[in-house]
């Protein structure tokens, strides 16, 4: 699927090919081979890579545009599913006899509250 390049993905393309010629040019006529290698290899690694990543980071994002909706052939017809729930609507749990319907209230013992110290 072809498109448009993003704008990160191109200035961050640019500034890693600019940033590569700077560095060849300058270790040409500027240092003309004074540098010590191990110098101009880590140069040559860092530079291009902090620069392609602030020319990207810097770039406008390109927005997208919305996806189509899935269109469903007319012969079709599309229900939800029926709600599942664990407990009884609120009107029926007085009849039921399900393990996980909630009790009456009027079925449960009092609370039984210790005596208190004596002091």
């Amino acid at each position: 699927m072809a498109g448009p390049v993003e704008a990160k993905v191109q200035a961050s393309t640019w500034a890693a090919a600019v940033s590569g010629l700077a560095l060849w040019a300058m270790g040409t006529y500027v240092f003309k081979g004074s540098v010590p290698d191990v110098v101009v290899s880590w140069t040559y690694v860092i530079v291009p890579a902090a620069l392609t990543f602030a020319a990207g980071y810097l770039a406008r994002h390109s927005p997208r545009p919305a996806a189509p909706l899935p269109v469903l052939p007319s012969n079709v017809t599309v229900t939800p599913p029926p709600e599942k729930t664990l407990r009884p609507p609120a009107a029926a749990r007085g009849t039921d006899i399900s393990p996980l319907a909630d009790p009456p209230m009027e079925d449960l013992p009092a609370p039984v509250i210790p005596p208190a110290a004596p002091e």
